[in-house]
Parts: structure tokens; sequence; C-alpha cells
């Protein structure tokens, strides 16, 4: 415990129990030994490059909207000559995700002028296709008396095929993207910068940024009614808005977003629903209350548990001061699960009033797709349901051990 220089105190935790085995796989514990020391915890000096965890539902708000806090970017790299070199940097630093003013705003600027609130609503129909089209597979592999990976069958591929019909990524080459995209994004995770990872992850971000740029290419001499093609065609028409490195990064990062995280969405909010059997038959008799549902399943377990940020200022969030060039460890997670503002916040409840969840993040880098993840998840699981009977847990799956990207991997289901 220490005193901050805002004159309040605040206790000191170890990053190091983040990884450890127990926590990985329950790390909801140890977010409620965070809330019960306050909204904003010092990290143990010189264990990592974080100074300070924020938790707190109120304080992870704040934090996220603050003019004085923000995300890494190019900038800190400026000092490592090769840096561009390196394709998976390359790939992060020049997309919007990992910009700030005015670089931020001038990249999504771009996109919100083609991945408009219209064009999401006019993807409803082509949702539930999609949906079925997987479903009757599915259905022809039941009746084959085969099991069915839940993950690789349905959860994946709707929302990838989805994505990949709004972006205009080819339907045959979206099986070939996954495991690259599982490869950039290991990096992401807590520790997750290994030299093997590193070395994966660049291997598929030169196969993955070729391939885009390939595809742009192609566009560009023969444009469709795609976000691709609308994208190549602003671009062109201001060559101020979007380099061709911007293009192709901000390409990859949003296909990869907009799919690895409603694929665990999916994932682990069957998960969640087949342990809970009465609150599942309640839904399967209304489906009204899927919105509420999918609402719960992202405040209990978003599948994205943190994010980081930098103070660029001395600022105070939750009554604690954070100096300035303090790096932050942001717990999306653990401010879903703040009992001081979701009541019993251990609880599965899509009854409860309150589901202002911050599984989309907030402020300027609030989730673009945040409307079409909500809509793949309602879709998606109301089709299921409403094709299926049963549905039961065939063999126990792997608990997941990751924080970011959370989910599993394997999901096996018996389904009649």
């Amino acid at each position: 415990m220490t005193l901050n220089p805002a004159g309040r105190t605040i206790e000191t935790v170890s990053l190091a129990t983040l990884h450890t085995d127990a926590v990985r796989r329950n790390p909801y514990a140890f977010y409620a030994e965070l809330h019960a020391r306050g909204p904003v915890c010092a990290v143990t000096p010189g264990e990592s490059r974080y100074t300070f965890i924020v938790h707190g539902y109120e304080a992870v708000s704040q934090l996220l909207r603050s003019p004085d806090i923000r995300v890494s970017d190019r900038t800190r790299l400026d000092f490592v000559p090769t840096w561009a070199e390196h394709r998976t940097e390359a790939v992060f630093m020049n997309s919007m995700f990992f910009s700030n003013e005015p670089r931020h705003s001038r990249m999504r600027r771009m996109f919100g002028q083609t991945f408009t609130p219209r064009r999401i609503t006019n993807l409803d129909p082509a949702v539930v296709s999609i949906a079925e089209g997987l479903l009757d597979r599915i259905e022809a592999t039941v009746k084959s008396g085969e099991r069915v990976d839940f993950m690789r069958e349905y959860a994946f591929p709707l929302p990838a095929n989805v994505l990949g019909e709004l972006l205009g990524v080819p339907e045959e080459d979206r099986e070939w993207y996954r495991p690259r995209a599982d490869a950039l994004g290991r990096l992401l995770e807590l520790g997750g910068a290994t030299q093997h990872n590193v070395e994966v992850a660049n291997t598929a971000s030169v196969e993955i940024t070729d391939y885009f740029a390939e595809l742009a290419a192609k566009r560009r001499e023969e444009p469709r009614d795609d976000l691709i093609s609308a994208l190549v065609q602003a671009s062109d028409a201001d060559s101020g808005q979007l380099s061709p490195e911007e293009l192709i990064a901000n390409l990859v990062v949003v296909f990869n977003a907009g799919f690895v995280t409603t694929t665990h969405l999916l994932g682990n909010g069957l998960s969640m629903l087949l342990e809970r059997p009465e609150l599942l038959a309640r839904l399967r008799a209304d489906y009204s209350l899927m919105p509420s549902y999918v609402e719960e399943i992202l405040r209990y377990d978003v599948p994205t548990h943190f994010s980081v940020r930098q103070a660029v200022n001395d600022v105070e969030i939750g009554g604690t001061l954070i100096p300035a060039g303090s790096w932050v460890l942001v717990l999306l997670a653990a401010a879903n699960r703040d009992p001081g503002h979701f009541p019993d916040p251990d609880t599965f409840d899509p009854t409860r009033p309150n589901t202002s969840t911050l599984a989309f993040g907030g402020g300027p880098h609030y989730c673009m797709g945040a409307a079409l993840a909500r809509m793949e998840g309602q879709r998606g699981l109301q089709a299921l349901f409403e094709r299926f009977d049963e549905i039961s847990i065939a063999e126990p799956p792997a608990t997941p051990r990751q924080l970011m990207l959370r989910g599993y991997d394997e999901l096996w289901l018996n389904l009649s």
C-alpha cells in the first residue's frame, strides 16, 4: 500500500498473479480481490511496464473517454528504425486500433463512411441466411451420426462469412485466413510476444497483407458492392485519407477483430446457456428476450478481458493520480463484474435492469462493429435453438487460459 500523489492510499498488487494457471483458469476470483482494494491499484514497481491496473467500472469508463489517455501507437517505435520491417508491427501500428489523434479520426472517418448503420442493418437477412446454410450442413452431419465441433462448424464461419460478405473476402479464402488471424491474436495476449509467436505472426502478417493488397488491386480494377471496393475508391479519390499501408493494415485488423470476438461470443454464450437449462428454456419460450441475453453474455464473460493505455498528461482516474507517461492495464472484464455497478455480479442474470457493459470499450476507440456483433450473436443463437431441440456438450471443453480473445478452441456437441 502506498500514498498516491493525489493524497489517497492505493494498494499495490503483483501482475505475476495474472500469469498463474489458477487465475488464467478463473480470472474472476482475482478480479473480485481487486474490487475489494478499490477501483485502481498500483503495480509492483519494476515488475513490468505497467504502473497501474484500472478495474472499477466507473474508473474504466472515465479512463477510456479521457483526452489525457492514449493507446499505444507508432510514435513509441520511432526510436527503433527497423520497426516497419517487422510486418506484424507495421500492421498493428498502421491501423486505427493503434493510432491517436488526429490520425485515428482520419482513418476511422474513412471507414465510417462505408461501415454505416444502414449497411449493417441491411446485413440482417444475410446473417440469417448464412446461419441457416451452416445449420443445414450441421444437420446433415448430425444425421450421419457424427458429433459437431460448434466452434469450427458454426461459431467461426458465421461471423467470418458475414464479415467476408461485407468486406468482399471470397468465401473460399475464409478458412485459410483463420489460423493466420489466430497467429496475430496470440501476440496481443499478456506475455504473448515470445520469440516463437513473433516469428509465426510475422510470417502470417506477410501472407495476410500480401493477400489484401492483391484483393484491393482486383477491386480497383473491377469494383463490387463491398467495403473493400468502397474504401479503395474513396482512398483513390482523396489520397490524403488513407495511405496504401494504412488501407491494408486496417483491412487486416478490421477483419480479424470483426469475426474473432463474435466467434467467442457465440461459443461462450452457448456454453453458459447449456449450463443453465432453466434460463435456456425461458429463452426458447420467448425469443424477444434474446437481446438482453446477449448483453448479459457480453457482461458476464466478454472475450476481450483487457486493453492497454498510456497517460499523456497527469490525470486523476477513480480518485487516483495517474502521472504522465504511466502505462495502464485496463481490465474490461473486471469492470463488467464490478459489484459497485452490477449487484451480484457473478450471477448470470439476463433480467438485470442495468446492462451497460464495457465489452466494446468506450470513448473514441469504441468498437465500430458492436452493432454487427450483437446482431450476429442474437440471430446466430436463435437460429441454432430453433433448429435443434436437444443440444448438449459431448465432452468437457478445455478451460480457456487466454485473457485476450478468451474462448474455446473446440466445443463438441451432441445435437438432435
